[in-house]
């Protein structure tokens, strides 16, 4: 389990680190590209500077980001529907399970 959990937060800082430097190389690098690709770089460098939409796209990247890793992982995992009656028979097998033995007199 926790072999798990250092995988889920490496994939997680590599996901991040990737996403930094696009931004940074987007942000730092758009006035060297030529043509509409420059012209619509510069565009999205300068809603990415604005203190409104710069929250705005994380809130939005966060999500879809969420959004992604909960179907990764649905995917791998299985679908999580149980039924009740299968809740009822494991909880019946837990306690009868679960009860000490007798102590003798």
């Amino acid at each position: 389990m926790k072999d798990e959990r250092v995988k889920q937060v490496l994939i997680a800082a590599v996901v991040l680190t990737a996403m930094t430097c696009g931004m940074v190389a987007t942000l730092l690098g758009w006035r060297q590209v030529p043509g509409v690709l420059g012209e619509w770089l510069g565009t999205v460098v300068g809603i990415m500077s604005t203190p409104f939409f710069l929250e705005a796209s994380f809130v939005v990247l966060g999500v879809l980001l969420v959004m992604v890793v909960n179907a990764v992982r649905r995917h791998r995992e299985g679908d999580e529907f149980v039924s009740s009656d299968d809740l009822q028979a494991r909880e019946q097998t837990r306690t009868t399970a679960a009860k000490p033995p007798a102590a003798k007199d």
